[in-house]
């Protein structure tokens, strides 16, 4: 089997977790790396024996350069995925797709015309529970679902001074970074969001560890009602918890490998999962859509979507006014 070469845009955090993924998917590997800082680039190709490329550009266009990962903080990532666009490759671009909906728009459009795969990195549909728990929605095992409560406190997340993370404008605080995954899963189950009404506390960015708090309501066109409660506090729990009721029963997922399943009249009961590492599971599903051997299971339509919902919380959440979609 021909290695599946992959180049790597940004390497950081993202880069490198996705990088320690692709190890453990055959036939796959980081051949290239471009970071906006040389030094990070140069020990990144170091380690992991890739290539270090000048530019964006340069990378996407190699012929050793099968797909593209786009993994540069969010600002960034139009920059990548026009790079790969221009040279006609698939491209991976972690989530959040970009910072707003006008350069979403314009990715959206060049993507789909382009057509190769485009995978946005939501990687909880990735997670056996997940597809279990979609999997027993699509068969009605709680009848017709009508709200759902998502809550994700992140009291272990760091934001520094100095890192973008702190910074509101590049990053989105925590509802576009974080709740992002959350926003995707619900689009996934539930379909089309309507309506969007959110409050949010920013605190003093000066302090040394600012922290985010979101509450957000978002009604969908089936009209099942979605809460969701997110924060990057630093003095409470770490923890995460979605919840789906319907007129015969309930779903819950949280932060372990069981789903709990509530039933009228019966007794509560766990159901098992287990699969294999999400994040392998996320580069393989990418590396299986370039060879042609399937498609995308997040796709850029899909990022353009939970995109467009989070800034929508967003803007609520500084007008203090409803939006639609």
């Amino acid at each position: 089997m021909k290695t599946t070469g992959l180049g790597l845009i940004g390497a950081g955090r993202m880069g490198n977790l996705h990088t320690n993924a692709l190890a453990n998917v055959e036939g796959a590997a980081i051949s290239g790396v471009y970071d906006i800082k040389p030094d990070v680039a140069k020990a990144f190709g170091e380690k992991f024996g890739a290539r270090v490329y000048a530019s964006a550009e340069e990378l996407a266009h190699s012929a050793d350069i099968d797909g593209v990962l786009v993994c540069s903080p969010t600002p960034c990532h139009p920059e990548g995925v026009a790079a790969a666009l221009h040279a006609n490759k698939a491209i991976f671009c972690e989530k959040p797709l970009c910072r707003n909906k006008a350069s979403a728009k314009k990715l959206l459009n060049a993507g789909e015309a382009l057509g190769k795969p485009f995978a946005v990195g939501f990687v909880r549909r990735y997670m056996a529970k997940t597809h279990e728990l979609k999997k027993r929605l699509e068969a009605g095992d709680i009848g017709t679902p009508r709200f759902c409560n998502i809550d994700l406190p992140l009291g272990m997340y760091k934001r520094m001074p100095g890192d973008w993370f702190a910074d509101f404008d590049a990053c989105g605080g925590v509802i576009l970074d974080m709740l992002a995954h959350h926003i995707d899963l619900a689009n996934w189950f539930f379909g089309k969001p309507v309506r969007v009404y959110a409050a949010s506390l920013l605190l003093d960015a000066k302090q040394p560890e600012p922290a985010d708090y979101a509450a957000c309501v978002v009604t969908y066109e089936n009209g099942l009602i979605c809460n969701f409660m997110a924060s990057w506090w630093r003095s409470g729990r770490t923890g995460e918890m979605m919840e789906i009721s319907g007129d015969g029963g309930s779903l819950i997922m949280d932060g372990t490998d069981d789903l709990t399943y509530w039933q009228k009249g019966r007794e509560k009961q766990s159901i098992h999962t287990q699969g294999e590492n999400a994040h392998k599971a996320q580069m393989e599903c990418f590396v299986n859509s370039i060879r042609g051997t399937t498609a995308p299971t997040a796709t850029l339509r899909d990022g353009y979507n939970s995109l467009v919902t989070a800034l929508a919380m967003i803007e609520s959440a500084k007008t203090g006014k409803a939006m639609r979609l």
